[in-house]
C-alpha cells in the first residue's frame, strides 16, 4: 500500500477521534458537568444538544434532572404513646443545582444514602411525636407534609428539591401483631356480646308490651261481647215474650219442639216407651187438636 494513503488513513482516524473526544451530547432530561483536572469547570444547565470540550482533558459527568424515586428500607418506630411501628416510605427528588450536587454529593448513591439518613430522623421526631391513633387516622396526611418540609433543608445542601414523601407500609412489628389481635377480638367479642344483650332486652321489652296489649285487647273485646251477648239475650227475651203474648199455643209447640231436638237429639237415641203423656201431647190426634195437658 502507498505510504502516503496509509499516513492518510491514519490521520483521519485521528481526526475523528479527537473531534470525538471534543463533543459530547447532552440529553433533554440531563445537565452536564465538564471537569477538568479534578476541578469544575463548566456546567451545562437546561441545554440539550452537541457541546464542545477539551480532548482527553476534560471529562463529563451528566446529571439527571428528572424527579427520581428513592425506596427508602424499613424503620422500626416509636409513637407518642410507646407503640412500636414499621414503617416503610419513599421520596421523590429532583435534582436542581447540578453545580451543588457535584460538589457536595458527586453522584446519585451518596446524595441518597445521606436522604435516607435523614429520612430515619425526621421520621423518628414527626412519628414520636404523634400518637398511634393519629398515624393511622387522616391526620396522616399532614404528617407526611411536614416530614416533606422537614426534609427539605437537608435535600437544599445537596442542590437537591425534595418534592414528595409517602408512607408506603406501615404496621406493627411481628412479635406485637399477634397481641394486638388477640386485643382486637377481645373487643370485638366483648362489643358483640354487649350488642346481643341489648337486643335481647329489647325483645323482652317488645314482648312484654307485646303481651300487655294482648291482654288488654282481650279484656276489652270480652267486655264488649259479654255486653254485646247481655244485649242480645234481652232482645231475645223481650221478642220470646211478645211472640208468647200474641200466640200462647204457638209458643207452646215452638217449646216443645225445642225440647225433643234437645232430649231425642243424635244418631244412636233411643225412645223405649208409649208415646203418650205430656211430652207427646201434639202427637195425639183429637179431633184434629192437639190435647192440652190436664191442669
Amino acid at each position: 500500500m502507498n505510504p502516503r494513503i496509509t499516513a492518510s488513513i491514519v490521520v483521519v482516524v485521528l481526526l475523528l477521534i479527537v473531534g470525538y473526544s471534543a463533543t459530547f451530547f447532552v440529553h433533554q432530561s440531563q445537565n452536564a458537568v465538564v471537569v477538568r483536572f479534578g476541578k469544575l469547570v463548566d456546567v451545562v444547565r437546561n441545554d440539550p444538544g452537541l457541546h464542545w470540550r477539551i480532548p482527553f482533558v476534560d471529562q463529563v459527568t451528566f446529571i439527571d434532572r428528572r424527579v427520581i424515586n428513592i425506596d427508602a428500607p424499613q424503620f422500626e418506630l416509636l409513637t407518642s404513646d410507646q407503640k412500636f411501628l414499621v414503617v416503610s416510605a419513599y421520596v421523590r427528588y429532583q435534582i436542581t443545582d447540578a453545580d451543588k450536587f457535584y460538589r457536595v454529593a458527586r453522584d446519585e448513591q451518596t446524595a441518597e444514602r445521606r436522604i435516607i439518613v435523614a429520612l430515619n430522623e425526621t421520621l423518628r421526631d414527626q412519628i414520636g411525636s404523634a400518637p398511634l391513633r393519629d398515624i393511622l387516622s387522616d391526620k396522616r396526611a399532614d404528617l407526611m407534609t411536614n416530614v416533606t418540609k422537614v426534609l427539605g433543608p437537608a435535600g437544599d445542601v445537596f442542590g437537591i428539591k425534595v418534592v414528595d414523601v409517602r408512607f408506603k407500609r406501615m404496621d406493627f412489628p411481628q412479635q406485637n401483631s399477634e397481641a394486638v389481635y388477640n386485643r382486637m377480638r377481645t373487643q370485638r367479642a366483648q362489643e358483640a356480646t354487649r350488642i346481643r344483650a341489648e337486643g335481647s332486652a329489647r325483645a323482652q321489652e317488645i314482648r312484654a308490651q307485646a303481651d300487655r296489649d294482648r291482654t288488654v285487647l282481650l279484656a276489652e273485646t270480652q267486655q264488649k261481647a259479654q255486653v254485646l251477648r247481655g244485649e242480645g239475650d234481652a232482645k231475645a227475651t223481650q221478642i220470646y215474650n211478645e211472640a208468647f203474648s200474641r200466640d200462647p199455643e204457638f209458643f207452646d209447640l215452638y217449646r216443645s219442639l225445642q225440647a225433643m231436638r234437645t232430649g231425642l237429639g243424635g244418631s244412636n237415641t233411643t225412645f223405649v216407651g208409649s208415646p203418650t203423656g205430656d211430652f207427646f201431647r201434639y202427637f195425639e190426634q183429637n179431633q184434629g187438636a192437639p190435647q192440652k195437658p190436664q191442669q
